[in-house]
């Protein structure tokens, strides 16, 4: 088969060509949700002044516990602790958390026309030795491959025009589509929460006996450094401290 032979064929046409689409906006709205569950105890009347006076110091000292605004807190499974040195509570809180997502979309149908001229080139192929690719058939294909490639300039034109009316509506619907995904959100977080509060009131009881565990661990150092103080104020002589087993023991000698 010898060198091909090339037919080019320019085709011109004025197309008017209508479309209609819909443009679509979506927003996303994503964030997590915390129930509650708490109960608060008084100190005042189980625990006297000097130990509560104490506890600050017993609290720098014992790892896990943070100063916060509110007071000394420490991390516990399922929730916290908190104990308030200005009312000298002690708040336990068991949490339950989930990510809540809603959606929300808004959309506007919009038409339009686009009326140009449109040029395109086609190509077609044949071959002197070759009974089958003709010059006939070579400039058939040509106007084919031509007219072909006015429809798709056509179809890119339209598709411009939809992406420059979406850009348009943009604000519009973001707005609408955010609103939407508001009122879901608001809807989906109250339902979450109940639940969640539910979950959290259910494991009150485990956190509290962790929460109490730690804080008592604080509360024996307080004590512990009330009783020395109390002691070396009233001059006593021979004191002695030691904690074995969990059990803390403290020895010494005053004269009363």
């Amino acid at each position: 088969m010898c060198n091909p032979r090339r037919i080019r064929v320019r085709a011109t046409r004025e197309l008017a060509l209508a479309w209609e689409e819909e443009v679509r906006r979506t927003v996303v709205r994503r964030g997590e949700v915390v129930g509650e569950a708490r109960i608060t105890e008084s100190l005042r009347g189980t625990v006297g002044a000097p130990t509560l006076a104490a506890l600050p110091r017993a609290f720098a000292g014992s790892p896990g516990w943070r100063e916060t605004d509110e007071g000394y807190r420490h991390p516990v499974g399922g929730g916290y602790v908190l104990y308030r040195p200005d009312t000298a509570e002690l708040e336990i809180v068991a949490t339950a958390s989930a990510v809540v997502e809603s959606v929300g979309e808004a959309s506007r149908a919009v038409s339009g026309e686009v009326r140009d001229t449109f040029e395109a080139q086609g190509e077609g192929v044949w071959y002197d030795d070759e009974p089958g690719l003709t010059q006939a058939r070579a400039r058939r294909q040509a106007q084919a491959d031509a007219e072909l490639r006015l429809r798709q300039a056509g179809e890119r034109r339209i598709r411009e025009e939809v992406e420059r009316a979406g850009e348009r509506l943009a604000a519009e619907l973001d707005a609408a589509a955010g609103s939407a995904a508001d009122a879901a959100y608001a809807r989906a977080t109250a339902e979450r929460e109940a639940r969640l509060r539910s979950d959290a009131a259910t494991r009150l009881a485990a956190v509290g006996v962790a929460a109490r565990n730690l804080f008592h661990e604080v509360l024996a150092v307080a004590y512990r450094d009330a009783l020395l103080a109390f002691a070396r104020s009233r001059g006593a002589e021979g004191i002695r401290c030691s904690e074995r087993d969990g059990v803390l023991e403290i020895e010494f000698e005053l004269d009363v």
